[in-house]
């Protein structure tokens, strides 16, 4: 039987990109230093898993639209 993991989902943004992480942990005082790390860096929202074998699907909509930077426009 599959051993049981921990699963640490966060988001790091900045003005150039959006990043989406999934860390699997095995040992949960690696678990909680890379909490900890997260917090140092003031990421306080992220969502923790536990489970034995999970399979992930991205889907992603983006729709752009340009701004008119001209005030008298």
């Amino acid at each position: 039987m599959a051993q049981e993991r921990y699963y640490l989902i966060y988001q790091e943004a900045n003005e150039e990109e959006c990043l989406l992480t999934i860390e699997p942990f095995d040992d949960e005082e690696k678990l909680a230093e890379a909490i900890n790390r997260l917090e140092g860096q003031h990421i306080s929202e992220y969502t923790l898993i536990k489970g034995r074998k999970m399979k992930a699907a991205l889907r992603v909509a983006v729709d752009l639209t340009e701004i008119d930077d001209d005030p008298d426009a």
